[in-house]
């Protein structure tokens, strides 16, 4: 398991921390003889990816909020309001219809349609694009939580005086915190990652996120290894960072709702 699972990444952190003329000896070595932070910082100052990871970084946030908030907006009526289950089913098939293509299928539209509106090259068409990517998965993960809170207690603060937006904002919202916070984790990590919206919706470092970076190290001359390793090593390492800072709340909301009364 250990061999399978880790030694490629331990052979992506080796590689970033060897210098050019170690990369390609005549044997390969396990350990880096020289190692050096040198293709962390090539990566980040000299080749501008510092600019590439603050893209990202605001993307993906803007993307997370802007999901959780529509999302709210739409689980919120059909799980906490006495609507008929058609519509609640409609709804729901509808969020899953926004994922039956492939992202390759609807690039091409979508390219059209920013190039239309005037975004193209623009970190707010990626946003509204990953927005749209990620709804189903905020609308569904998002309808279990709220599901599995009781309208007994909402009722119990409105017999106390207090108004719906109220009783959302003080009883409902830190109940189904940990969901929050394990779909926003989750969420981020799917836009982190993602690379062909980004490829084909920005032309320029000002708009351009970090993974369409990386693509740029492979050149028709050279692959920079040491360097694209480094990336490699800067990509993974932000969503696992994230991860484990807020893992106790991730693993709440994952199995929030998982152990019923009989």
């Amino acid at each position: 398991f250990l061999v399978v699972y880790l030694f490629p990444l331990y052979w992506l952190v080796n590689t970033s921390l060897k210098p050019r003329a170690e990369l390609f000896g005549a044997t390969p070595t396990l350990i880096a003889q020289r190692p050096t932070l040198e293709p962390y910082v090539n990566v980040l100052f000299e080749r501008g990816f510092i600019e590439l990871l603050r893209n990202s970084l605001l993307v993906c946030s803007l993307t997370v909020l802007l999901t959780l908030a529509i999302s709210l907006a739409i689980t919120y009526p059909i799980t906490r309001l006495p609507v008929s289950r058609r519509l609640r089913v409609g709804v729901l098939n509808w969020a899953l219809s926004l994922r039956f293509l492939p992202p390759i299928a609807v690039v091409v539209p979508y390219f059209v349609v920013v190039r239309t509106v005037g975004l193209y090259n623009s970190p707010l068409a990626l946003v509204l694009v990953y927005t749209l990517s990620n709804l189903p998965f905020g609308i569904w993960m998002l309808k279990g939580f709220l599901s599995e809170v009781p309208l007994e207690l909402e009722e119990a603060a409105y017999v106390d005086g207090a108004t719906r937006s109220q009783a959302f904002r003080r009883i409902l919202l830190p109940l189904v915190a940990p969901g929050l916070l394990a779909s926003a984790v989750i969420i981020f990590a799917f836009c982190w990652s993602e690379f062909l919206f980004a490829l084909i919706l920005t032309a320029t470092r000002d708009a351009q996120t970090f993974p369409v970076g990386v693509q740029g190290l492979v050149t028709q001359f050279e692959i920079i290894w040491n360097q694209m390793a480094a990336a490699g090593v800067i990509a993974i390492a932000v969503p696992l960072v994230l991860m484990f800072l807020a893992r106790r709340y991730v693993l709440a909301g994952l199995t929030f709702g998982v152990i019923r009364e009989k």
